[in-house]
């Protein structure tokens, strides 16, 4: 795979493992200075040399990314560092069997999956806009197709009506079909950032783990490797034909239709209202 990534900076949340680590891999290969984004610091201290391994440079970004103040502080560190940032990778995500609530009163599905990635892109967007050809690429997944928005309780707090009461697929879901629709949101509002949605593939992840077994093993064994769901998101973040190209959803290496939910206009901006709201500054 070529790329147009020799001396640019890039990013890639949730980089110490799995999808994540092989992007930050394959960037490195081609002449990026990595950011590898992980919350514990022994992690992200081991992928930093796996990627400087391969032949690029690499340094930790750590940060914490299901609290929003952690996002902040993070945010802050890397623009004191690295003024401008050619490509931020939105791949951290979470799944959970319960409904854990962090310290900050939020959701943690929501609030690593669709909030941490909203207020990550938003902060580091003068670092972005200071690059020639900026690049934003949210890993998303098709699970999106059967989410849908709980408007009023998007931390499925309540009831037990269809799309109220927490699950770990219907919040999974959920988040996934969020962050599609707060990227065509973000290309249409900020045209000078290309930002592009990806699904890498049904993928060996511990996001798996979700699923009931003996379900969970069978799939797994008909899943891709890591570095196979790799390759499609290094190409969205680097390949030079996708210059100029935005708002769009990518079902590993071609151009595909979201779901009709992930088209909505309407709910889109919606979604960059009630999020936005969300992440405000205390």
């Amino acid at each position: 795979m070529t790329g147009a990534v020799p001396g640019k900076t890039v990013l890639v949340t949730g980089a110490t493992g799995g999808i994540g680590l092989e992007v930050a891999k394959i960037l490195a290969r081609q002449g990026a200075t990595v950011l590898v984004g992980g919350r514990d610091e022994g992690r992200v201290r081991e992928a930093v040399e796996a990627v400087g391994r391969e032949g690029g440079r690499a340094e930790p970004f750590l940060a914490d990314l299901a609290r929003l103040a952690g996002v902040r502080a993070a945010a802050a560190r890397l623009l004191a560092a690295h003024p401008r940032l050619d490509v931020l990778v939105n791949n951290a995500g979470v799944a959970s069997w319960r409904r854990v609530v962090t310290d900050e009163g939020r959701e943690r599905t929501w609030a690593t999956n669709v909030l941490a990635p909203a207020l990550l892109t938003r902060l580091l967007t003068p670092a972005l806009l200071a690059a020639p050809r900026p690049r934003v690429v949210n890993v998303v997944s098709e699970a999106h197709r059967s989410g849908r928005i709980a408007w009023d309780d998007p931390g499925l707090s309540r009831g037990r009506g269809p799309w109220r009461a927490y699950g770990p697929w219907r919040a999974y879901a959920q988040s996934k079909l969020a962050l599609v629709l707060l990227t065509r949101e973000q290309a249409r509002r900020e045209s000078r950032i290309a930002a592009n949605a990806v699904h890498p593939g049904m993928i060996r992840t511990p996001i798996w783990n979700v699923v009931p077994w003996p379900a969970s093993f069978f799939l797994k064994r008909r899943m891709g490797s890591p570095e196979k769901g790799a390759e499609p998101v290094a190409r969205v973040a680097s390949d030079p034909a996708l210059d100029g190209i935005t708002g769009r959803y990518f079902h590993r290496w071609k151009e595909a239709e979201p779901s009709a939910a992930a088209r909505d206009e309407a709910a889109a901006a919606r979604l960059w209202a009630l999020v936005q709201a969300e992440i405000a500054e205390p």
